[in-house]
């Protein structure tokens, strides 16, 4: 039971990093289209760090 919850929890985690992450890169998206282009650089270093860390949290689950 606390195994199956706490894989719940990883996944969980992992899909709302991978939301977090899209909404960070749109923004920086956006961020270019107002020519910030050193806001726009940091975001998407953010976003694909965010990114990163949601696929690391999915790997067990959807596999290599």
């Amino acid at each position: 039971m606390m195994l199956a919850m706490g894989r719940a929890v990883r996944d969980g985690s992992g899909v709302l990093l991978i939301g977090a992450a899209i909404a960070v890169l749109f923004w920086g998206v956006l961020q270019l289209r107002e020519h910030d282009y050193v806001a726009a650089i940091l975001l998407v270093i953010t976003g694909l760090s965010v990114l990163r860390a949601a696929v690391e949290l999915l790997r067990p689950t959807l596999g290599e």
